[in-house]
């Protein structure tokens, strides 16, 4: 490590790399801003349930964090507001995920900005139903295919063409499995919603695609397919929207969540709050300051 190598204390170290990112990050310059992705990051476990969470706010063309702030919803967003203040009009979409309060939010701070429900959060939402209907599965059925359904989980959530061979055979093994219809139905609708963002190429394409998929999940007999469907359809104008803004969307929001993990993994989790969102901010940079 940096203490080691200089024969000095990890806190001088972490001190010196604390002021110069504080001195880096100072300012940002807002008036190019032109696409945002706003998302939330449950952090702290340990805290009260207004401050597990961080929020953080990014270029959606450069990828450079503009925001990190304590907490989610419109209350995260004040100290943003007043920095984004007088280049609000510059701001022509926000990408987001289906949270109320970041939609009243982005209506209420930037009415002209178009709000982009994006496709990671989409299939999330997605996958939390594809598990949330195994769970169910498991607890009717017996200890041995429960066994089996819980050691195949993965398969079920991983994207179709990202298997291995040995991943799409357990795969097709436990859609054989009778109490695993359920778990399947909802798993091939999941691949029927990403075929949607792989394959239309215009909003109109889009539109149809998605309003099918609306009527057969509100068709099915699996509530979770049924609650998806009352979702998506309340969120149908922003979810189009993808199409409509020739794709912006938070499409790096899964590494940058990614990132912010192993940042507190490998530093063992920060007591320092101060510290730990000026590390996010540096994660954003080309250049991160490992400790």
């Amino acid at each position: 490590s940096l203490a080691e190598e200089h024969h000095v204390s990890w806190r001088t170290v972490r001190d010196a790399i604390e002021d110069g990112l504080r001195k880096r990050y100072r300012k940002r310059d807002y008036s190019k801003v032109v696409n945002i992705g706003v998302d939330e990051l449950h952090v702290f476990r340990n805290e009260r349930p207004s401050r597990k969470y961080i929020t953080t706010v990014r270029d959606q063309d450069s990828g450079v964090v503009l925001e990190v702030a304590r907490g989610k919803g419109v209350a995260a967003m004040k100290r943003f507001e007043r920095k984004i203040g007088p280049y609000k009009e510059n701001i022509k979409s926000v990408s987001m995920d289906m949270s109320s309060s970041f939609n009243l939010w982005a209506e209420t701070f930037l009415p002209g900005a178009t709000r982009v429900i994006d496709r990671f959060h989409v299939i999330k939402s997605l996958n939390d139903r594809v598990d949330k209907a195994r769970r169910k599965v498991m607890a009717m059925v017996d200890e041995k295919t429960a066994k089996k359904i819980k050691g195949n989980r993965y398969v079920f959530l991983k994207n179709r063409e990202q298997l291995t061979p040995k991943e799409e055979r357990k795969l097709q093994q436990a859609t054989k499995i009778k109490e695993c219809s359920i778990l399947s139905e909802v798993h091939l609708f999941k691949e029927r919603m990403r075929s949607i963002y792989g394959g239309a190429k215009t909003c109109l394409d889009a539109a149809l695609l998605f309003d099918e998929w609306i009527r057969d999940a509100h068709a099915s007999e699996v509530s979770e397919l049924r609650s998806a469907a009352k979702t998506f359809m309340r969120n149908r104008a922003g979810i189009l929207a993808y199409w409509s803004t020739g794709g912006k969307n938070n499409a790096a929001t899964e590494g940058f969540n990614r990132k912010t993990r192993g940042l507190l993994e490998m530093s063992y989790g920060f007591h320092d709050y101060k510290f730990l969102r000026l590390r996010i901010f540096d994660l954003g940079e080309k250049k991160s300051i490992k400790v």
